[in-house]
């Protein structure tokens, strides 16, 4: 979107909500436009519109990122949803195709059944154990896909690049702390 465009984002917005004291200087422009740019002027619009629709008090910031989050890659499937696919891969690959039967799952659903294990989930003989454990996976893998695709590509960025530098930093650390103990040795 570009700042003409959000300038009239922001008009619309200031519009819908006049009672409340949005956008009041540039400099709170200027933030909302910092986590916003991203976003087609057009999606932005309709996620506000269909806000609007839907509720008496005005979005925040998030509120506009997670319905473009959700218009361009749609609701995630429930962890009841992600179930019936590791049950489908079990019927149809069973338990000794296990690469294939990961490949056939969406992203999170195999990524909650490695963490369990495809085998394990085969084999198990409580499967209401079982059951739970992969929905307290599942809803925990996708609360943080759905964080990370709300932010913005830029925050994302530095992000990613801060815990590189992080851990980058950690083993650096760590290759000292080994010289020293060889050294006194």
């Amino acid at each position: 979107m570009t700042q003409e465009e959000f300038a009239q984002f922001a008009m619309a917005l200031r519009t819908y909500y006049p009672r409340e004291n949005l956008l009041p200087n540039k400099a709170a422009m200027a933030l909302w436009y910092q986590q916003l740019e991203d976003i087609p002027y057009q999606v932005a619009s309709a996620v506000l519109q269909q806000w609007v629709a839907n509720n008496k008090w005005s979005p925040a910031v998030s509120d506009i990122r997670e319905g473009y989050a959700t218009a361009t890659m749609g609701e995630l499937p429930d962890w009841g949803e992600g179930w019936q696919e590791v049950q489908r891969a079990i019927r149809y690959f069973g338990m000794y195709r296990v690469d294939e039967a990961i490949a056939s799952l969406s992203p999170i659903t195999a990524e909650a059944a490695k963490r369990i294990g495809f085998r394990n989930i085969c084999i198990s003989e409580n499967q209401e154990a079982t059951r739970a454990n992969f929905r307290m996976i599942y809803e925990s893998l996708a609360a943080r896909h759905r964080k990370e695709m709300n932010l913005p590509p830029k925050v994302r960025e530095l992000l990613t690049s801060a815990q590189q530098g992080r851990l980058e930093n950690a083993d650096i650390r760590r290759r000292k702390e080994g010289v020293e103990h060889n050294t006194e040795t």
